[in-house]
């Protein structure tokens, strides 16, 4: 599994909101969807997606 972490389509900070640990952007597109109880197409147009490499997963701006 990766992580996916996810931020505002409009923050140009890219700050993330929230991450979810998929198999594929397509599975992390439908966890956000049910995680935030938004249709898929708003999803898409409301945040961008983006998988993080192994190493950018143990920065502290992305633990807990």
């Amino acid at each position: 599994m990766d992580t996916y972490v996810y931020f505002f389509r409009n923050d140009s900070s890219n700050e993330p909101i929230g991450r979810v640990l998929a198999t594929s952007l397509f599975e992390a597109r439908g966890m956000i969807s049910k995680i935030k109880r938004l249709d898929i197409d708003l999803v898409d147009d409301l945040f961008k997606i983006k998988k993080i490499s192994g190493h950018e997963q143990t920065d502290k701006k992305y633990t807990r």
